[in-house]
């Protein structure tokens, strides 16, 4: 059985800004990722969170990290070759299209859409223009990055409903790419892929919609 995540609906517009003391934050279900390949528990914690209103999937990540990789400061750089989180989400869950949103510890974004023959070949289109608001707060004491995502629900096209009724089902996974000074990389998801693979729609868990 696939893993599941409960997605909270928010009452009210979330500032992004960074900070997940919100009260919305604290109420959302906290998941923590694990390696990806194996499933046991990853060298540096990081927990995913996600909430909705009729206007905005929100995204959070709270990460665990003594040593940050990120100098990629432009729209759409190849951020995935430094320290970076990720979402995938297939609104339709017909598992060969799907967005692919990463932010990196400067708050940099990446925005693909992705078509997936589920053979080997991947077909990835970079959104032109940035729409999504997101924000990243580094707090060095703690040795921990914080990340808000709001992404608009126009940018899920494909969806049965948007926005989403209560009760409904996407497809989600997320992911986190951790390097360290050694160039040691650990690669840790939500919903396991048992390979160094995070375009594994098939892998995807359920994101639920829920009041």
């Amino acid at each position: 059985m696939s893993k599941q995540y409960y997605c909270k609906k928010t009452p009210a517009s979330i500032k992004i800004d960074g900070n997940l003391n919100k009260q919305a934050w604290q109420e959302a279900q906290g998941d923590f990722l694990v390696e990806t390949e194996s499933g046991r528990e990853a060298k540096l914690k990081s927990e995913c969170k996600a909430l909705w209103n009729e206007n905005y999937l929100y995204i959070s990540f709270k990460c665990k990290d003594d040593y940050i990789k990120a100098t990629m400061t432009e729209y759409n750089d190849k951020l995935y070759e430094e320290d970076v989180v990720e979402v995938f989400i297939d609104d339709n869950r017909d598992l060969k299209t799907y967005v692919e949103i990463e932010v990196n510890p400067l708050n940099t974004v990446l925005h693909y859409i992705v078509n997936n023959n589920l053979k080997g070949e991947k077909f990835l289109y970079a959104k032109v223009y940035k729409t999504l608001e997101t924000a990243t707060i580094y707090y060095e004491d703690i040795q921990e990055w914080h990340t808000e995502i709001a992404i608009p629900m126009e940018e899920f096209i494909t969806a049965v409903n948007n926005p989403p009724l209560t009760g409904d089902v996407w497809g989600i996974n997320f992911y986190r790419i951790d390097r360290k000074e050694d160039k040691v990389v650990e690669y840790s998801a939500w919903s396991v892929t048992g390979e160094i693979n995070f375009h594994m729609p098939e892998k995807f868990g359920q994101l639920i919609f829920v009041e």
